[in-house]
C-alpha cells in the first residue's frame, strides 16, 4: 500500500510538471521567469467555476477602470474646452453686441463760407445727443458729432481737411490714415508700397484711436498714387455717401 500510494503521489508531481512544461514552452519569457507559465498554473489549480469567477471579476474590474479612465480623460477635455475659451475671449478682447438706437435728424444748414465741410442737424442734447457720436447715412458714414446745443447740433463731415481717422481695405486689410480733401473726396495715406489695393476695392472704419467704430463702409477706391515721399502710395476713396447732397443722417447713439 505504501508502495502504491507512492507511486500515485509520484504521477501528480509528474501531471504537475508537464503542466509547468506546457505553459513554458507557448510562453514568451522574460529573463528567467515567466508571467505566463505562473498564471497557467495557477489556473490549472482551479476547478471549473472557480476560475470562471475570477475571470469575471477581473473583466468587471477592467471594464469599471475604463469607465472611470474614460471619465476623466472627458473631464479633462472639457476642461481644456473652457480654458481655451476662456483665453480666446480674452486675446480677442471679445465684447457682447450692444444694442444701439439710432436718432434721425434733418440737415438744417450748411458751412455758407465752403472753408469747412460742416452741416447743422436739428437734432442736441435734449434728444441725448453728445459730442463725438457718428452720424450716417444709408450705408455709409456721414460724420461726428463735434458740437451740441440744447435743440442742434454741428457735424464735421468726413470730407473736412480737419478729419483724419483710421481706414482698412475691406479685401486685404492694408490700413492707412484717411484724411477728408473737400470736394475732391477722401484720401487715404501710407499705405505700404506692396500692398494689394486695386481700383474698386471697398474702404472700412478700422476701430482704432477710438474716433470711428470698426465695420463702417467708407467709401470705395477710384485710384492709386505714389505718395510724394516715394515711401508709400496713396489711394483716392470716392465716399459711400454723397456728401453734396446730404439731406438728412442717422446719429448713432
Amino acid at each position: 500500500n505504501v508502495v502504491k500510494f507512492a507511486r500515485i503521489q509520484q504521477r501528480g508531481k509528474n501531471k504537475k510538471r508537464e503542466s509547468y512544461r506546457m505553459a513554458e514552452e507557448n510562453t514568451v519569457f522574460v529573463g528567467k521567469k515567466s508571467t505566463m507559465a505562473y498564471v497557467l498554473a495557477v489556473i490549472t489549480q482551479l476547478n471549473q467555476k472557480g476560475a470562471t469567477e475570477v475571470l469575471i471579476k477581473a473583466r468587471g474590474k477592467a471594464i469599471s477602470r475604463a469607465v472611470d479612465v474614460a471619465e476623466i480623460v472627458r473631464n479633462k477635455f472639457i476642461k481644456e474646452a473652457k480654458l481655451e475659451n476662456e483665453r480666446l475671449k480674452k486675446l480677442l478682447d471679445f465684447k457682447e453686441p450692444e444694442r444701439r438706437k439710432f436718432s434721425p435728424a434733418l440737415v438744417i444748414a450748411k458751412d455758407p463760407s465752403g472753408l469747412n465741410d460742416t452741416v447743422i442737424i436739428d437734432r442736441g442734447r435734449k434728444d441725448k445727443i453728445e459730442k463725438g457720436m457718428i452720424a450716417i447715412s444709408g450705408s455709409g458714414i456721414a460724420g461726428r458729432v463735434i458740437e451740441t446745443g440744447w435743440r442742434i447740433s454741428r457735424v464735421l463731415l468726413v470730407t473736412d481737411y480737419n478729419s483724419v481717422f483710421s481706414g482698412v481695405i475691406e479685401r486685404t486689410r492694408d490700413e492707412g490714415a484717411v484724411s477728408g480733401n473737400m470736394r475732391a473726396g477722401l484720401i487715404m495715406k501710407y499705405l505700404d508700397l506692396g500692398c494689394d489695393v486695386k481700383k474698386g476695392d471697398k474702404v472700412i472704419t478700422s476701430g482704432l484711436y477710438g474716433v470711428f467704430e470698426k465695420g463702417i463702409l467708407i467709401g470705395e477706391v477710384v485710384s492709386i498714387e505714389p505718395d510724394s515721399s516715394g515711401l508709400y502710395i496713396n489711394a483716392i476713396i470716392k465716399p459711400e455717401v454723397d456728401i453734396r447732397k446730404l439731406e438728412e443722417v442717422m446719429v448713432v447713439r
